[in-house]
């Protein structure tokens, strides 16, 4: 399935494509054939996108008007929640996707130990979503930190102060994450650029995870590679777009849930 030969129409296409094919991963982006007896639980790579997508936009939004300064932190947060138009919007949605993020990270990946995806030939794809994963909890556990409430603070004490049962280096590395003795400016400064950092981390890693999924090809429910041209079934962008307007339907009625019983 990884084979995939496109040939642009117009002579500036085939100049363009053949130095950089950035035309042919776009067909093979929209125009991919995919087992046809996929279920719903394939969705989630996409919704995922979504989310990822959704936290980096509303994420740089609120770095906009975000100070990191112990001073000034939590005075920035509530400057958003009032002051700023539909900021209190903006925020609900960074906080409540996070949650939506995992709780749709954690389906994909127990979709693939059900439907052993994690198999020969794609333990790549695996890998890589697994440094995701950590890069996740490490961006949302900096994320935690930044309103710096009382249990910012001390959320940032506790597991920070786990890297002290490390052996030997525990102790530096304690001292390297807090940029001092205790928890205080130096802290929060490094945990917000890590923050603002590690989301383009993780997306840089998706495209390598979707680009190693398009080598071997999707899993199906059954687990046997399908090899016959006839037994598989192109995605179209109709069916991308379908997906997309189901995701944001779903997306939109669990922030207003959240925003409304949280």
């Amino acid at each position: 399935m990884s084979d995939h030969d496109y040939k642009p129409k117009s002579k500036v296409g085939q100049w363009f494509n053949d130095r950089l094919p950035l035309l042919t991963l776009a067909n093979h982006l929209t125009d991919y054939p995919t087992p046809k007896n996929l279920n719903y639980w394939w969705t989630f790579g996409g919704i995922l996108t979504f989310c990822l997508i959704t936290q980096i936009i509303t994420g740089l939004t609120l770095a906009m008007h975000y100070i990191a300064h112990a001073d000034m932190a939590f005075e920035s947060v509530e400057h958003i929640m009032r002051d700023v138009n539909y900021g209190w919007l903006i925020r609900y949605i960074h906080a409540n996707g996070a949650s939506m993020f995992f709780l749709a990270v954690y389906i994909h990946i127990f979709r693939s130990l059900f439907y052993g995806s994690y198999k020969s030939p794609r333990e790549i794809i695996w890998i890589l979503g697994i440094v995701i994963y950590l890069l996740m909890m490490a961006a949302a556990f900096m994320g935690y930190v930044l309103p710096w409430g009382q249990m910012s603070f001390w959320g940032a004490t506790v597991i920070t102060n786990l890297f002290s049962a490390i052996p030997l280096v525990g102790e530096g590395i304690v001292t390297w994450l807090w940029g001092g003795y205790s928890v205080d400016n130096p802290t929060l400064t490094r945990f917000f650029t890590l923050h603002y950092l590690i989301p383009f981390l993780i997306l840089g890693l998706v495209v390598l995870h979707i680009w190693a999924l398009h080598v071997p090809g999707n899993n199906n429910p059954v687990g046997i590679d399908i090899k016959k041209p006839s037994k598989i079934l192109s995605h179209s962008i109709h069916t991308l777009l379908l997906k997309m307007v189901c995701i944001i339907n779903v997306y939109d009625c669990f922030c207003i849930f959240c925003f409304l019983y949280a």
